[in-house]
Formats: C-alpha cells, sequence, structure tokens
C-alpha cells in the first residue's frame, strides 16, 4: 500500500502590549478549543509553537491553556517549535539577539514543559541567508519555510515532499516547505480535499512528508472560522479522517521526521517571505502592478507555472515604505548595540535584555493584511519597553552619542536629554523626529501618517458583513460606512516643528486633509546651549524670509523662540504656522481630550478652528500626564485629527492616529523687520 507522512504545525502568538480581551478571545476562541479537540485524537502527532509574549499573559491569566499542552507534550506525540521568544523577524535585529530570543525560549520549554527544542518556528517565514548560521548557534537542526522560498529556488514542485539541507559558513540546517495549497485549504474546503491531496502523494516508499503549518489564529478567529471549525466540526471531522486513514496516512512531526530520514538535496534559499508578503512590501504603484499581474495569470490559468518567477520585495522593504517602522526599528538596534558599553560593568541584566526583546516584537513594524503597524497601542508597547530598557542603560551607566544618523538615512540626528523629557531633532531639515515622556515611557509622538495603499481602490466595493467564507487574503469587508470620504493621503512628512507658509488658498479642512506641502529647504541645524539651533532661508511671494528657531530643553519643559526676518526688499503679508502632531492612543475617548485656554475643547479626534488661543493642553488622564503647549502671542489654532484607513483581517478600519495642531499667525513684515515669538512644550502630571 502506498503511503504519505504529514505533518501539521499551529503557530500561536499574539503581540506584545495587545489588549487582554484580544488575547482572552483567542485564547477561548482558538488555543483552548484547538487543544481540546487534540486531547481526544491521542494518536495523532502535532507540532505547536506558543510566541513568549502570549505564553507569558496565559501563565497570569489562563494557565490551563499552558497545562493541557504539557499534557499533550508528555503524551508524546507533540512537539514544540521554538523560535524567537518575543516573535522577532530574525533578520531585523542583531545576531546576540537573535541567539538570546531563541534561547530563552529553549530554556522556557525546558523548564515548564520538559521538553528539548531542535526545530525553529521561523517569524512571517522571513528569511535570509545567514540565518542557518544563527540557528546552528542557538542549537537549532531545523526550521520551517515556504514552498515559495524553494520555488524561487529553482527546486521542482515535485521534490517539495521531504526537508533539505543549507548552509552558511559550514554551518548546516535542515529547511522544511508548508505546501500553499494545503495552507489554503484548511480549514477553508472541506477536510476530505486536504485528505485527498494528501493522498496525491503517497508512495511505495512511504517517504514523502507534506507539511502544513499556518497560524493558530485561523482556526477559530478569523472570519467565519468559528462556525465552520467548532460549530460544524470542521477540526474533529479532521481528525477522524486522519485516524480512519491511518494504514496509507502518518502523521508525525518535524523531530521524529528529522531524526528518521535525511534531507532530500543540498539548497541555498533566497531572501524571502510568504508569496503575498513579498507584495505586500512593495510600495502603492508596484504592489498594485503586482496584483494586477497575479490576477491576470489566474485568469490564463498560468499562475503555478509562473509563481517561481514572480517576486515581489523583501520584508525589510517596510523600513523604506514606511519611515515610522524604520524609526522605530532603528531606535531598538541603536540601544541594543550600545548595551556594549555594559560589558566591563558586568553586562546588561536579563530585565532590561527582555525590554529590548519585546520592543523588537514583529507585529508592530509592518503592515499587509496582518501587521500592527497601523495600531497605535502595538507600536506604543514597543516604544513603552525601549525607553524602559534605555532608563535603565543610563541608570547603569551607559551614554548616548549626543548627535548620531539613528535612522540611517546619511542625515543626523540631535538626541536632547533630560531626566523628565526626550527628543530628537533632524539636523538635515529641523524637525523633531520624537518626543518621549519619560516619566511615563511615551512616545508621545507616535504615530503613523496617512499613506496610499495598494488596496485603497478596493474600499469602494467593501460590504459591511462577511457573506461566506474563504481565504481572509479574498475578503473585501469594511468596519464602518463612509469610510471613503475620510480617506486622505498626507502630501508631506507629518513631523513636528514644521514651517508652513499660507495665504487663503488653504483653510482649516485643507489643513485636516494633509495637503498644505510647502517648500521646506534643508535647515542649518547645530548645537546649542541646553538644546540646538537651526536656520532656514526661504523665497516667497517675490522676497526672502529667515526662519530662526532656537530649542532648549530644562527638565519637563522645552522652549522654542521663533524669530523670523525679512530679509528681502519687498513687504511680505502671509500666514506663518509651526505645526505639530501628537499621538495619545485614544482619540475618542473621555479621559483623553483638549483644553483650550483652560477650557474642555473636545476629544483628540474632534476638529477645531479657534482665534485667540494663549494656551492649548493635552491631557492624558489615563497615563497619568498632561502636554502644555504655551504661545507669547496669542495664535489661531488650527485642530484636526491624522486618521489612516488600512486593512485589517476583519476588513477595513479606521484608526486614530494622531492629533494635529497648527498655531498659526498674521505675519505683516517690511523689509528687515522680524516677528519673535516663543512657545514652551510642558509635559508633567496631570494631578
Amino acid at each position: 500500500m502506498d503511503k504519505v507522512q504529514f505533518i501539521f504545525g499551529i503557530h500561536n502568538h499574539q503581540p506584545v502590549g495587545n489588549f487582554d480581551n484580544v488575547f482572552h478571545y483567542a485564547a477561548d476562541r482558538s488555543y483552548l478549543p484547538f487543544l481540546q479537540v487534540l486531547e481526544k485524537f491521542p494518536n495523532i502527532s502535532m507540532a505547536f509553537h506558543f510566541s513568549g509574549s502570549l505564553i507569558e499573559w496565559l501563565e497570569v491569566h489562563r494557565p490551563e491553556v499552558l497545562a493541557l499542552l504539557k499534557k499533550l507534550v508528555q503524551r508524546g506525540n507533540v512537539e514544540i517549535l521554538g523560535a524567537g521568544f518575543y516573535e522577532p523577524i530574525l533578520a531585523m535585529i542583531p545576531e546576540p539577539d537573535r541567539i538570546g530570543q531563541i534561547e530563552k525560549m529553549n530554556q522556557w520549554a525546558h523548564k515548564n514543559l520538559d521538553y528539548e527544542i531542535k526545530g525553529n518556528w521561523l517569524t512571517e517565514r522571513v528569511w535570509e541567508p545567514h540565518l542557518a548560521q544563527t540557528l546552528k548557534k542557538a542549537h537549532i537542526d531545523y526550521t520551517i519555510v515556504d514552498d515559495y522560498h524553494f520555488l524561487a529556488s529553482g527546486v521542482d514542485p515535485e521534490q517539495l515532499n521531504g526537508y533539505y539541507q543549507t548552509e552558511q559558513d559550514g554551518h548546516f540546517l535542515g529547511v522544511f516547505p508548508i505546501s500553499q495549497k494545503l495552507r489554503y485549504a484548511m480549514p477553508f474546503e472541506d477536510p476530505q480535499v486536504t485528505i485527498d491531496k494528501l493522498r496525491e502523494q503517497a508512495t511505495a516508499a512511504g517517504d514523502n512528508v507534506i507539511v502544513m503549518a499556518d497560524d493558530g489564529e485561523k482556526f477559530g478567529i478569523w472570519p467565519g472560522t468559528w462556525d465552520s471549525v467548532y460549530g460544524e466540526k470542521w477540526l474533529e471531522r479532521f481528525f477522524s479522517l486522519l485516524e480512519a486513514n491511518s494504514e496509507w496516512l502518518k502523521t508525525t512531526t518535524f523531530k521524529e521526521y528529522f531524526n528518521e530520514h535525511g534531507p532530500r538535496d543540498l539548497v541555498y534559499l533566497p531572501t524571502s517571505s510568504y508569496f503575498e508578503m513579498s507584495q505586500w512590501t512593495l510600495r502603492t504603484n508596484l504592489g498594485q502592478r503586482m496584483d494586477r499581474l497575479i490576477h491576470d495569470l489566474e485568469a490564463r490559468g498560468t499562475i503555478e507555472a509562473n509563481r517561481p518567477f514572480i517576486k515581489g520585495g523583501m520584508w525589510r522593504n517596510f523600513f523604506t515604505k514606511y519611515p515610522e517602522s524604520n524609526w522605530m526599528q532603528k531606535r531598538v538596534q541603536n540601544l541594543s548595540l550600545n548595551l556594549i558599553q555594559l560589558e566591563s560593568k558586568g553586562g546588561a541584566p536579563q530585565t532590561l535584555l527582555d525590554d529590548v526583546y519585546r520592543a523588537q516584537c514583529n507585529c508592530g513594524y509592518w503592515h499587509g493584511v496582518f501587521g500592527g503597524l497601523y495600531l497605535p497601542h502595538l507600536r506604543h508597547a514597543l516604544y513603552e519597553h525601549l525607553l524602559k530598557a534605555e532608563a535603565s542603560f543610563v541608570e547603569l551607566g551607559g551614554t548616548f552619542a549626543g548627535l548620531a544618523d539613528i535612522d540611517g538615512d546619511g542625515h543626523e540626528e540631535y538626541r536632547l536629554r533630560s531626566n523628565d523629557i526626550q527628543l530628537f531633532v533632524s539636523a538635515k531639515e529641523g524637525h523633531i523626529r520624537e518626543i518621549d515622556c519619560l516619566s511615563a515611557n511615551f512616545n508621545v509622538t507616535n504615530y503613523v501618517q496617512r499613506y496610499a495603499e495598494s488596496y485603497h481602490h478596493k474600499l469602494a466595493h467593501a460590504n459591511r458583513e462577511n457573506t461566506g467564507g474563504g481565504s481572509i487574503h479574498d475578503l473585501v469587508l469594511t468596519k464602518e460606512e463612509g469610510l471613503q470620504d475620510k480617506l486622505f493621503t498626507d502630501t508631506y512628512s507629518r513631523h513636528s516643528l514644521v514651517d508652513h507658509l499660507f495665504g487663503d488658498e488653504h483653510d482649516q479642512n485643507s489643513y485636516y486633509c494633509g495637503l498644505m506641502a510647502d517648500r521646506n529647504d534643508t535647515a542649518k541645524v547645530e548645537q546649542a546651549e541646553a538644546g540646538v539651533k537651526m536656520q532656514a532661508q526661504r523665497a516667497i511671494d517675490g522676497t526672502q524670509l529667515t526662519i530662526e528657531k532656537s530649542l532648549s530643553l530644562h527638565h519637563n519643559t522645552l522652549s522654542i523662540k521663533l524669530a523670523i526676518k525679512n530679509t528681502g526688499k519687498e513687504r511680505f503679508v502671509r500666514n506663518y504656522g509651526l505645526e505639530f502632531n501628537f499621538g495619545l492612543l485614544g482619540g475618542e475617548t473621555p479621559d483623553r481630550y483638549y483644553l483650550l485656554n483652560g477650557k474642555h475643547g473636545g476629544y483628540l479626534n474632534s476638529h477645531g478652528k479657534d482665534g485667540g488661543i494663549s494656551q492649548l493642553s493635552l491631557i492624558d488622564e489615563w497615563d497619568n500626564f498632561k502636554i502644555d503647549l504655551n504661545f507669547t502671542d496669542v495664535s489661531q489654532l488650527w485642530r484636526a485629527p491624522i486618521e489612516t484607513i488600512s486593512m485589517s483581517e476583519a476588513g477595513f478600519e479606521r484608526v486614530y492616529q494622531a492629533s494635529s495642531i497648527l498655531p498659526h499667525w498674521h505675519l505683516t513684515l517690511n523689509p528687515g523687520e522680524v516677528f519673535n515669538t516663543e512657545i514652551t512644550i510642558c509635559i508633567d502630571k496631570y494631578k
């Protein structure tokens, strides 16, 4: 009788900083019920990976899930896969952190499950060739990637029925391919479909192995899957079919198969991830072109024949696609690389390292159908742990360079730090890139501006409800009506301390829509006492302006002294505004709001066109701090939310990112005249 082997792997993960109710929902609808169904089938072998961020939450809130997992492991036919503990993209972090995170997971499994990990779940299947060396250094024998990785390397699709061996500098690693066909079939098609696909791979030798390893959340949390997987008992029916066909269909684990069989051949895999990710990493226009190409090949029925030749971008392209992602990753990397300073002081303590590791959790760095770059609370959690780690680093005697190219764009940034506030100022434009409230470990300028996404054209055709099953990649849903009317693209970088010179052609609405992109020449930025000073030249309306700013940081207050001089020969009559953007997580919650001259000014996602403003406050009662902006010259003030429209697994959603404010003044300057004013930003406890 012809036989085949099957490895069923599940990856369970929740991001660092996700909401408790999301963890509970996932435990109730996926993690626990899946294990409870498997418990009924003691002869079925499986592999599981639980991320460290999920493990730590389960240990405190839902220990019964881990208790059941341990029971199944002790039964002897369940494998535990390792990974970086807090689920980083391994390629995006320094090698000592890769090894440290993997070993932390290995140690947890040994201590809590009495299990020795030998296989690695590769986060988002992001593979780069040098990872073979890292994984072997961390005592990992094999990892799992998509079949797409092999196809892109030229491996015959008919030969993707075993594992291969790759190497880097003599470090050899086994790599198993995941079947995309099974990923798309399970659990969206009848269980018998998967059984039939497996039967096609049966041979007399019986040494073929087919792998389906994917997110556990697709078994109960993805739209429509709770009803099908558990209500209609898809999972139980599938396990019953595996048992009924056990004469020719053997379930196994990666560890068992690796120990009993040799590799098919040597392979060198290109830098890659799963097929969909390669499209998501592309900039908007290229992503749209790739989408059209894929649909054209699908319509012609030639997509599978051409898949080896279709390649989008690499995962690291997210750092060039989204500057906010790059800034965040480089900030964490900068601290990690500076930890060498502590070696002579006994090294970095594990608590500090754990905060660095948590700040490396992948979800807040990218975006596709999944990926939480657009979710402020996920980015906030990364910054929170980064700032905690930086505080520990400084307490232990570590120091930061006052001027360094943080984001790797070839231009340096000034770092100003007191005991209360930290900020980064670009030496190129003089823009403020980040402001941190250190007492709350809170980056108050944490937001993502509005970008055009390749999927935005689908918004007009989105539905409020899921009318059928199917893959999550095919669903076009929306969480609210009217999102099309709130879809805007910012035409300039929405930093803080951005100059705007404008006339009657602009109003508060054009500011809200992100249309006020005026030419910002490169500024001359220099270090000054307790801060920096900068100067920019502007040619406008037939005359010349010199804009000088002097920034000084003292304790919890940033002073911005501004001088605008008409250095030309013509009279200057125009409005001048200075833009600031603050991201405080809650756009429409009663504990976060504006105060205008001491009076309630509405929620942080409110719009406003206010006159005679001498003081503006943004209040965050939840985190117990406030941001006061004081103007020596009363200003006109425009307020507008920055809200993004992004795709998630549940459909299009509108997300509050930041409160954008533009204090501005009407200037009439004769040649040689100067407008002087001062703005102070004070961050203090609310009560």
